[in-house]
């Protein structure tokens, strides 16, 4: 792996000329004035990867290729690209750290890296395809149930939205759900114990799935009828509404309804159940549930942007994935090159 990223480094130094200064006090940090010229070059220590400096023309200050991308100051790089795929595997964090000889706090923060990396490249194409018309098609909304530390007292609800016909995962959000009820004597007082330290816990369903609604509308292509397929949920129709108006079409299916091929809902429930396969802490009646929402909701966009951008949409159309069948990749990613670049460089 090491020297594959050497050769890939020494690849992105030739061809790589950044864009602006990476200093965010520079005077052309924001401007369309930024000029640099070459500075030299140095080893890295930790993979032998050549890197190419440069020195801004308008602070004066260097900085080199390795400013602008994701493995930037860590100090064992191809950890990066050792753990996602083991994030989209069902593979817990102790059980990476044991493969990887790690610590599971390195494996929480490469975690976080990757989520919030996975999340902003996310993001970035979905504005441009935004600023190429927008998208367009049938969408589906539905809400994975899971918990953390407890599964009585601290539920947690995942809406998950797709593209119905390319399985796209167009957004997610994770959110608490209040304690459940019927509660034993001893879950009782422990409930106290924790709304006396926490608060009381509120449901953020409503939040969390506006949220998603939200880039829908800010995504999908202006002045074109919006199809939405959901479930019988009234918080729905009510946050579509308002969204959309008149443009709404929404079909309302019945949960209850058997979840074989024939229902309408099936893309969505084959979604929620891949991701239940794929991330260790959603797979049901295990040691591997969430301890925090936060890195829940991380995991998840891994695993969305691997979904999405990495994984072929089926094994009988291995070069097309899921961003390319909803137009909004041109070609399938590999996970070196989505984990190559920070997406704010």
């Amino acid at each position: 792996m090491p020297e594959a990223n050497s050769r890939l480094g020494q690849e992105d130094s030739v061809r790589f000329r950044p864009r602006t200064c990476p200093h965010p006090d520079c005077p052309t940090h924001f401007g369309s004035d930024f000029a640099c010229r070459l500075h030299g070059r140095y080893r890295r220590d930790c993979d032998g990867r050549l890197v190419q400096r440069f020195v801004c023309l308008g602070c004066q200050r260097t900085f080199s290729v390795q400013s602008f991308r994701l493995d930037y100051r860590l100090k064992r790089p191809a950890l990066l690209l050792q753990l996602f795929p083991l994030f989209v595997s069902k593979v817990t964090h102790r059980q990476s750290a044991r493969v990887l000889g790690c610590t599971r706090r390195t494996v929480a923060r490469r975690l976080s890296l990757l989520g919030h990396h996975a999340q902003a490249f996310h993001r970035r194409m979905l504005e441009r395809k935004r600023s190429q018309g927008g998208l367009v098609g049938t969408f589906q909304l539905d809400e994975l149930e899971t918990f953390e530390h407890s599964r009585r007292l601290a539920p947690v609800t995942m809406p998950l939205l797709v593209e119905r016909k390319s399985y796209f995962v167009l957004d997610l959000e994770a959110a608490a759900l209040p304690c459940r009820g019927g509660l034993s004597p001893a879950y009782r007082k422990r409930k106290e114990e924790r709304e006396a330290e926490l608060g009381k816990r509120k449901s953020g369903s409503r939040t969390a799935v506006t949220a998603c609604f939200e880039t829908l509308a800010r995504v999908h292509e202006p002045r074109v009828p919006v199809s939405v397929e959901t479930d019988r949920k009234m918080d729905y129709a009510a946050i579509l509404g308002r969204l959309f108006g008149s443009r709404l079409a929404h079909l309302r299916i019945d949960s209850r309804r058997r979840r074989d091929y024939q229902n309408p809902l099936f893309p969505i429930n084959h979604t929620l159940a891949m991701a239940r396969d794929g991330i260790s802490r959603l797979v049901r009646r295990s040691w591997a549930a969430s301890k925090l929402r936060e890195r829940l909701r991380w995991h998840a966009w891994i695993w969305a942007a691997w979904r999405n951008y990495v994984r072929p949409i089926t094994n009988e159309a291995p070069r097309v994935t899921a961003a390319m069948a909803a137009g909004v990749a041109r070609r399938r990613w590999s996970i070196t090159k989505l984990c190559a670049w920070r997406v704010s460089a």
